[in-house]
């Protein structure tokens, strides 16, 4: 039996990455997977999402008021426990999202050879273009593929890095997004935040459609 993996078959990887995977990038995950699931099939099953701690334990369940937002957002909580974060995952990752650049830096020190497509989430947001650079459906030059479309899209980020420069005024990083306190509020203010970059992520990185 041939178990080669086909163009078709190839998929998408997004890895989200915060502390103790337990809140934001959980978050991340199931609201993008919530909003890749109402894409057409043959783009959808394109894209696999994930995530993981830093200093995280595996086998862990999610924060419960992280279940209590993602059920209120329709995305569902069930069968998650954690993973910690591991060279291996990041090595199998087409791009790699981060809640800070505390978590880049620390994914870039377990595999350096990421550096061109790990961004903290809020920084990718800013940098992939949502046209892709000016692409559209009747330009010659944009990939049919869907992943090679994903692809093209982080390389676009890449070169946008360093020529645009976010907003500052903050005691936080402007590209980080802090873990919420401890209150459903703050959880809930933090996942609207992750969903609102999420969207621009998606539509980004999925193309005309």
């Amino acid at each position: 039996m041939n178990t080669s993996i086909t163009a078709t078959d190839r998929q998408f990887r997004i890895l989200y990455v915060c502390v103790g995977n337990l809140c934001r990038s959980v978050l991340a995950e199931h609201l993008t997977q919530r909003a890749i699931t109402e894409w057409p099939p043959a783009l959808s099953h394109r894209f696999h999402v994930h995530s993981a701690g830093t200093r995280g334990r595996d086998r862990q369940p999610m924060h419960p008021y992280t279940a209590q937002v993602l059920t209120a957002r329709g995305a569902s909580p069930a069968a998650f426990t954690t993973s910690r974060l591991t060279a291996v995952a990041i090595r199998g990752a087409d791009l790699v999202l981060t809640a800070t650049v505390r978590e880049r830096d620390d994914v870039l020190a377990l595999h350096p050879a990421a550096v061109r497509r790990t961004f903290t989430i809020n920084e990718f947001a800013r940098l992939a273009p949502p046209d892709g650079g000016g692409a559209h459906e009747a330009d010659p030059d944009l990939p049919e593929d869907p992943v090679a479309l994903a692809q093209q899209r982080v390389a676009a980020a890449v070169r946008r890095r360093g020529r645009t420069r976010c907003a500052t005024g903050s005691s936080v990083a402007p590209d980080d997004i802090p873990d919420p306190d401890r209150t459903l509020d703050a959880f809930d203010d933090c996942a609207t935040a992750i969903d609102r970059a999420v969207q621009v992520i998606l539509h980004a990185l999925s193309g005309p459609r």
